[in-house]
């Protein structure tokens, strides 16, 4: 017990940054989740783990207009389908998702996910956003797969009946790309963006915190 306190410790108060890279998409991807990946992405660096993260040459939208029908607002999650890919990732040491589950050093698709609405996650998170991580040797098809099939596939990550998720936390970022911002929480999400119709697409992962679920 008194380990894992200190593991949970050190994770929660590592720094994190963030640069630009320019490595090519990792040979594990499939080769059609690949070809809709764009060269390069954002590094992170998150104590002694190392996240380096392949985005979508474009996030496709359901919609790009806004509430009120003019279409003035940039994209927004809400314009995405639930299971859309959304990039890859590899992480090069065993690390905790936002649950506070290990991930496995390796290479993962990342889908877009929403936190189910039937009471059992209350009080969790502020947002309903998040990634989900699959193994990249299981996801194989580009395609949008649904809540149920892409939640399926994530439970893959990390085994039980959980998928590993990372939250996405400001949903909505204002703040500068790669820029380190404290949610609400207290966590600590690093800053990003992935084109989409309309603009680019801001908002915050969090890659230092934990939630109780």
């Amino acid at each position: 017990m008194l380990i894992a306190l200190i593991s949970l410790f050190l994770f929660q108060s590592a720094d994190l940054s963030g640069a630009r890279h320019a490595d090519p998409v990792p040979s594990e991807v499939a080769a059609a989740v690949a070809a809709t990946l764009a060269p390069g992405g954002v590094r992170a660096t998150v104590g002694a783990t190392t996240v380096t993260v392949w985005w979508v040459k474009q996030l496709p939208l359901k919609s790009s207009t806004s509430a009120d029908g003019t279409g003035s607002r940039g994209p927004a999650w809400s314009d995405v389908q639930e299971g859309t890919l959304a990039g890859a990732v590899r992480i090069d040491k065993d690390f905790r998702d936002i649950r506070g589950r290990v991930i496995k050093a390796g290479t993962y698709t990342l889908r877009y996910g929403l936190q189910p609405t039937n009471g059992d996650h209350l009080g969790v998170s502020p947002f309903r956003e998040f990634l989900l991580l699959s193994p990249a040797a299981a996801d194989t098809d580009p395609a949008p797969k649904g809540h149920d099939e892409s939640v399926e596939l994530s439970k893959q990550t990390i085994g039980g009946s959980h998928p590993a998720v990372w939250s996405i936390d400001p949903p909505v970022a204002s703040d500068a790309p790669l820029s380190v911002h404290t949610t609400d929480l207290g966590h600590k999400a690093l800053i990003m963006e992935v084109p989409a119709a309309g603009g680019m697409l801001r908002f915050g992962v969090v890659l230092i915190g934990k939630i109780e679920a």
